[in-house]
């Protein structure tokens, strides 16, 4: 058994053989959450992904009210200095979202406290750009099944650098789950029979 090993998790397994139970590693591939759970994004995070989301609510009905919000979002939380320049930045990675994403970038409705992976995806590509990773940022790209992810990334990186120049830096510890399954501990024979095939599993962070 082997995959590609998205969430750093590899999996130790145990199977009887004729000297006894023979160990071998493999990787797995495996979602950092279970389906249908959810973490609440830190107030930056937040603020970052709700811009981003109005342009999305704009495009469902080219309604001006949902920009504007945008504008007085950027104008509350960094100053007037940064609205043209993020409001510009946003339109374009909100564009190129869609071409490179066929319109299947997944968001939740604006001010949600919540994300959805692609959400979670993009915010990591920013922080990451903001800390200089930027194969990391890439590695993200690739999970949204971005291919062309080139000028995707430039936009991300811009932005990242206009947050950061106003202030704003998103930490990337708070974005990704930590966590690890307890080893099972190791097969023992039974008389009759031959051990069952036990399977131990480990996750490290998200990189």
């Amino acid at each position: 058994m082997s995959g590609t090993d998205r969430s750093g998790t590899r999996l130790s397994l145990a199977s009887p053989c004729r000297h006894g139970v023979e160990r071998f590693e493999v990787s797995m591939s495996i979602h950092a959450f279970p389906p249908g759970v959810r973490i609440l994004l830190p107030a930056d995070a937040l603020f970052v992904i709700d811009v981003l989301r109005r342009f999305e609510r704009f495009r469902h009905g080219y309604d001006q009210k949902h920009l504007d919000a945008a504008a007085a979002s950027i104008r509350e939380r960094l100053g007037d200095g940064a609205v043209d320049g993020l409001m510009s930045d946003a339109l374009l990675l909100d564009n190129e979202l869609r071409l490179r994403t066929s319109g299947a970038f997944d968001c939740m409705p604006e001010g949600a406290p919540s994300a959805t992976e692609h959400e979670l995806l993009l915010i990591r590509m920013i922080a990451c750009m903001q800390a200089g990773e930027f194969k990391a940022a890439a590695a993200h790209a690739t999970q949204l099944e971005i291919v062309q992810s080139r000028a995707l990334l430039m936009l991300v990186n811009k932005i990242a650098g206009r947050l950061a120049d106003h202030g704003l830096r998103l930490d990337r510890g708070v974005l990704e789950p930590s966590w690890s399954i307890p080893h099972a501990p190791p097969p023992r024979a039974s008389a009759g029979r031959a051990p069952d095939l036990r399977i131990v599993a480990s996750a490290s962070t998200l990189g």
